[in-house]
């Protein structure tokens, strides 16, 4: 009877699974922007500049 799992084929498995993640990561505007490139178009590029709170939440003063 054969091993039902060998121990080089989930070491493989699990190598592919890691650089399919880091590639992904690699690749995501977030890290782009994290990394210093200004022209990633990612979340934090998009809150508002007059916001009082760093959330980008707007100041009591102008709520309506």
């Amino acid at each position: 009877m054969s091993d039902a799992y060998k121990r080089h084929r989930i070491v493989g498995i699990l190598l592919a699974i890691l650089v399919l993640i880091l590639v992904d990561h690699l690749n995501s505007p977030t890290f782009a922007f994290n990394m210093g490139d200004g022209r990633a178009k990612s979340t934090l590029m998009q809150r508002d500049a007059s916001a009082c709170a760093p959330c980008g939440a707007p100041c009591p003063s102008t709520r309506e």
